[in-house]
């Protein structure tokens, strides 16, 4: 079991987390709950790879679930979209 892997089990331990192996090096991540699915991801190679990737997957599939629930996760839950600054632009 691989950091990715370890990672996801202890991000969702409320469900059953069962991760497979893709043929590009990714992972499909599989959520369920008293033997139903409730979610099921294709994560690539890149996402897997580094630990703000991750992160991002991880924030992504709380927003989707809390959504899924029919709730909005608060704005605290959610993380930025943007990591680094934008750029800035001095006229001469």
């Amino acid at each position: 079991m691989n950091l990715a892997q370890r990672t996801l089990i202890a991000a969702f331990s409320e469900f059953d987390v069962v991760t497979e192996p893709r043929p590009d090096g990714g992972l499909l991540l599989t959520l369920r709950n008293d033997d139903r699915t409730i979610l099921k991801r294709a994560i690539s190679r890149g996402q897997t790879q580094t630990a703000v990737q991750l992160d991002w997957v991880i924030s992504s599939i709380r927003r989707d679930l809390a959504l899924e629930a029919g709730m909005s996760p608060s704005i605290a839950h959610l993380q930025s979209q943007s990591r680094i600054g934008l750029p800035t632009y001095e006229y001469a």
